[in-house]
């Protein structure tokens, strides 16, 4: 790889949810593997200062509940989040709390904004990341390897029970808000544990986590144009283009990992993040509501 290049993606992949290039403007729409058509639920909350925010409100789980709007919010980085957007997300979501899933060198070079009245707590899956591995070899097995990490590593099952927790203790009348840089992979394997708590089906799960592609699309788009620019060759680009998006064999590694250890998700919600039963039943009534029959 030229010098050139080397130096542009150390520029460019610096802090997205494993460490990559933080969402740049808004150019045309990129192709990108795993797009989704929108859908009614899982619509991003449009930020000027923030990509891929979205509420999970209105997916309706197995047994015909629906999640509660305005109680669980994922996104990408808040380091650039204006007063502003901050003050929407309090006022118009509730949201008192953020969860910053990111590394330890992430926050430090991008911390959260400061918004008075939210509060940010630090919860890294990996608190030391290597971002320069992910562009060495198959960028698509890097990321897998990733995801499995995500979910058995003790520092990945440590952060995503530390991140029921503050969801079980969340005020009735909060939302939590939860991140990593692009929101989409550490955050995308949280979001599929939330909702496999909340007995919400493979399916809407998986639709939810492609819904990342269609977020960052433009800025993806960018980010593989300026690489192009400066000379990158054909096979850097296919792993930058592997790393800045998500496939369903990332989130599905997370899922093959668990049921090789643990036998089925419920299995490592229990053993492997220690949550009770109790704790579940509980998660499920804050979070959880039942549709008002319709009358005529």
């Amino acid at each position: 790889m030229k010098k050139p290049v080397r130096l542009l993606l150390s520029t460019l992949l610096v802090t997205t949810s494993l460490g990559w290039a933080q969402p740049l403007a808004s150019v045309h729409a990129a192709k990108t593997t795993g797009v989704v058509q929108p859908a009614k639920t899982g619509r991003q909350i449009k930020l000027a200062s923030a990509e891929n925010v979205r509420d999970l409100g209105g997916y309706v789980n197995r047994d015909g509940k629906h999640i509660r709007a305005h109680k669980l919010l994922r996104s990408a980085s808040l380091a650039k989040l204006s007063a502003k957007d901050g003050q929407k997300l309090m006022q118009t979501y509730h949201v008192k709390t953020a969860v910053d899933l990111r590394s330890i060198e992430e926050v430090a070079k991008q911390p959260d904004a400061k918004v008075k009245g939210l509060t940010t707590v630090l919860n890294p899956v990996v608190p030391h990341l290597n971002t320069a591995a992910f562009m060495q070899g198959n960028g698509s097995q890097n990321m897998e390897t990733a995801y499995q990490n995500f979910v058995l590593s003790k520092d990945g099952k440590k952060a995503y029970r530390q991140m029921f927790k503050l969801l079980l203790k969340a005020p009735k009348n909060q939302a939590t808000l939860y991140h990593c840089s692009a929101g989409k992979d550490r955050t995308g394997v949280a979001t599929a544990l939330i909702l496999s708590a909340l007995k919400v089906d493979r399916a809407t799960i998986m639709n939810d986590y492609l819904l990342s592609n269609r977020y960052l699309a433009q800025s993806n788009h960018q980010i593989l144009a300026q690489a192009t620019a400066a000379g990158a060759q054909a096979d850097t680009l296919a792993t930058l283009t592997a790393v800045l998006g998500v496939q369903s064999s990332y989130l599905n590694t997370s899922f093959q990992a668990i049921n090789a250890k643990y036998g089925n998700v419920t299995t490592y919600l229990h053993k492997g993040l220690g949550l009770t039963n109790h704790d579940l039943a509980q998660l499920q009534k804050a979070y959880l509501a039942t549709p008002k029959a319709q009358t005529r």
